[in-house]
């Protein structure tokens, strides 16, 4: 995952503006194999943001507000505001600035402040992480003693990048995943929706711990036993618990995932098949392709040929 800010934003009432699409920002960076999510940080005063389709969301000095799916979305100073649309053409000399563009805006109402910028997550991974998330989630971002440290930071990170300071890029990038990542944090830990998937499974101790290890070994020669061992759990009471929590038995899901790495992997021109099969603990190509055909209709040579234009979804439900 990689994040950016690209817009410093000082807008007095009244004003309202609406987004492009996440393709469009994909687009206009090149990354259209990538899935792109936008992302806005409230700094000072407050405004409203709305997705069709549901109410407005009032964000105040703190939040932040992101969108999984990349759905368009208004942001304004109060309803009833026709928004000015920011275009494909403006996000292209934007971002092409390589820089943070300051947009103020002179009204003689309430002024908000905001930092918006995205995160571009690989797309394999990125379908997996995102399912079952909704088309808006916004979160409080630090304690109130931090929140303003948290803007300072920001607008630090900024003025290093403005200046092209040596690693502001970097700066800007690791503050963007922080920002991402306690977002999505507090959703799976506060949020009274059903989440579903694994997402939901990060809400129990043991099942997260399974998926922990799944995610970050999933080349290990894992089984139900090893697997239940290391959750503390009888083999039974772990595939009941996992399938319960997260709709897919474990080792179902354990294949899922593996055959979603090897999706990745097939875009480097420069591996093999076979590498990618024996990466993942098959014994031979033959076995290899029949398990990918039945998870992606389609054999890996032919899915390496469609590569960046078939989606991966997330591992199945069990029913």
């Amino acid at each position: 995952m990689s994040g950016s800010m690209f817009i410093d934003a000082d807008l007095k009432a009244p004003w309202a503006i609406v987004t492009p699409s996440s393709a469009e920002i994909a687009s206009a960076l090149a990354v259209e194999s990538d899935r792109v999510i936008p992302y806005h940080l409230v700094t000072e005063g407050c405004c409203l943001v709305t997705v069709e389709g549901r109410a407005p969301m009032r964000l105040i000095a703190g939040d932040i507000a992101l969108f999984p799916h990349g759905h368009v979305h208004v942001l304004a100073s109060h309803e009833g505001i026709a928004p000015t649309p920011l275009s494909r053409a403006f996000v292209e000399r934007v971002l092409a600035r390589r820089t943070v563009l300051p947009i103020r805006h002179e009204g003689t109402g309430q002024a908000a402040k905001l930092l918006c910028g995205f995160f571009a997550i690989d797309k394999w991974g990125g379908d997996h992480l995102v399912k079952g998330l909704p088309p808006v989630l916004s979160a409080r971002i630090g304690t109130d003693s931090g929140r303003g440290l948290i803007a300072a930071v920001a607008r630090h990170s900024i003025e290093a990048r403005v200046t092209g300071g040596p690693g502001s890029d970097a700066l800007i990038c690791k503050l963007s995943e922080i920002l991402f990542v306690d977002a999505l944090r507090q959703f799976i830990v506060n949020s009274d929706a059903a989440v579903p998937g694994w997402l939901a499974g990060l809400r129990d101790p043991g099942v997260s711990r399974a998926l922990a290890l799944m995610h970050a070994r999933p080349k290990d020669a894992w089984d139900v036993r090893s697997l239940a061992s290391a959750c503390a759990m009888s083999r039974s009471t772990f595939v009941a618990r996992f399938t319960e929590v997260v709709g897919s038995p474990p080792m179902k899901y354990l294949t899922r995932w593996r055959l979603t790495l090897a999706a990745r992997d097939l875009s480097d021109a420069d591996i093999t098949v076979m590498q990618v099969a024996d990466r993942y603990g098959y014994g031979s190509e033959a076995a290899f392709t029949r398990a990918f055909r039945s998870a992606f209709d389609m054999p890996p040579a032919t899915f390496r040929r469609a590569a960046g234009k078939v989606t991966i979804a997330a591992p199945p439900s069990a029913t």
